[in-house]
């Protein structure tokens, strides 16, 4: 008998410094984390949203040895200024446009005063570790870069 308790008293003791380690360990990392931003905050924080693969590009000769020079302006920003507002623009700060924006839960709802009023709602994932934000209408995929 003498040597089982033995045996059950030293797998009990190996099991609790083992769940001791794992604990120390995600203490550890819990600490040393980044603090999580809400999405909305980020959203404001992060300034510009430029949608990606969206540029309109010009291509003009430069002075010297003809040769050519590419300019590429993005074709939508979106600035969150503020948690409910922002602007965008579709042709660099020529016309800005107000938006009123909200989140519930995977939806972010986006009401533009455009030439006519727009209600937009979409389904989103937002990347904060590679400032990129998805959005999803059910039809179309639409990636946006965060841009100071």
């Amino acid at each position: 008998m003498d040597k089982k308790k033995k045996i059950i008293s030293t797998v009990v003791m190996v099991l609790g410094f083992a769940a001791l380690v794992v604990g120390a360990v995600f203490l550890i990392l819990k600490l040393t984390a980044k603090p999580k931003v809400a999405d909305g905050d980020y959203l404001v924080e992060a300034g510009n949203w430029v949608l990606e693969d969206g540029a309109e590009c010009t291509t003009n000769e430069s002075g010297t040895d003809s040769a050519e020079v590419r300019h590429c302006t993005p074709s939508v920003i979106w600035h969150f200024t503020e948690i409910g507002k922002g602007t965008l623009t579709t042709n660099d700060h020529v016309n800005d446009y107000d938006f009123a924006w909200a989140i519930d839960g995977d939806k972010l709802t986006i009401r533009t005063n455009w030439l006519y009023e727009l209600n937009d709602q979409y389904t989103y994932k937002l990347d904060q570790t590679t400032g990129t934000l998805t959005l999803s209408n059910g039809q179309q995929e639409y990636k946006f870069t965060a841009a100071q």
